[in-house]
Order: C-alpha cells, then sequence, then structure tokens
C-alpha cells in the first residue's frame, strides 16, 4: 500500500514538474523582448556614437531587460528600485496587464499601481531637474 502511494506521489509531482516547465517555456517566450528589431538596432547604432548600446540596457533582479534609446531616461531607470524597474519593464516592455504583472510578482493589483506611481514619480523629478 505504501509503494503506491508513494508511486501514485511521484507521478503527480512528475507530472506537476512537466506542467510547470512547459508554462515557464511559453511564459518566456511569450515575453521574450529580443527581437530582429532589437538586434538590427545594436547593429546599426555600434561604432556610431560614443555610447555602446550596452549601456542602454536596464536590467531588474528577475532578469527582465529593455533598451532604452534616450540617455536621460536611461538615467532615470538607474535611479529607480528594482522592484520599480521591474513593474515598469514588464508593462511597458514586455506589454503585460496590471493583473499579469500582479500575478507573475505574486503582489496584489495595489502594489503595482503604488510601485508604477512612484517610479513615475522619480522619473518626472528627475527629468524637471536636469531639463531646466
Amino acid at each position: 500500500m505504501e509503494l503506491e502511494i508513494f508511486d501514485s506521489f511521484s507521478k503527480t509531482v512528475m507530472r506537476n514538474t512537466g506542467r510547470n516547465i512547459a508554462s515557464a517555456s511559453k511564459t518566456i517566450k511569450t515575453n521574450e523582448t529580443v527581437s530582429t528589431d532589437t538586434v538590427q538596432y545594436i547593429l546599426e547604432t555600434q561604432g556610431e556614437r560614443e555610447i555602446y548600446p550596452s549601456e542602454h540596457i536596464i536590467n531588474d533582479e528577475k532578469g527582465h531587460s529593455c533598451v532604452i534609446t534616450t540617455e536621460w531616461l536611461y538615467q532615470a531607470m538607474l535611479l529607480l528600485t528594482d522592484k520599480q524597474k521591474e513593474v515598469i519593464i514588464l508593462e511597458f516592455w514586455y506589454g503585460m496587464s496590471v493583473s499579469n504583472i500582479s500575478k507573475t510578482l505574486h503582489i496584489s493589483k495595489r502594489s503595482v499601481f503604488e510601485r508604477k506611481k512612484n517610479a513615475f514619480n522619480s522619473i518626472r523629478n528627475y527629468y524637471e531637474r536636469n531639463q531646466k
């Protein structure tokens, strides 16, 4: 009897692990930001300016990244916390909705709105300080 229970448990764990891997793979493919346009942009800009394209790539703590073409926005994004960067990148570069972001990050929708609001305030303050 114990062997049957262990066997059933093992099969369930393997099935769920397989589903989790398939789901994660699908999510990565869906949210992948590197496209031929991005690669083309990097190839075109390499050597044209003193600023290398890698200096305009922002990453958050979970591996999401984006390419920023405006110097002031790049500098403003560097000032954001990792949590704020994460929300901004997922919404504007990955095109995720607030509900999808809250599910992905395992936080409430209200937390997503707060992080986004604080990020926008920080970016706006940076812009106002440096554009005058």
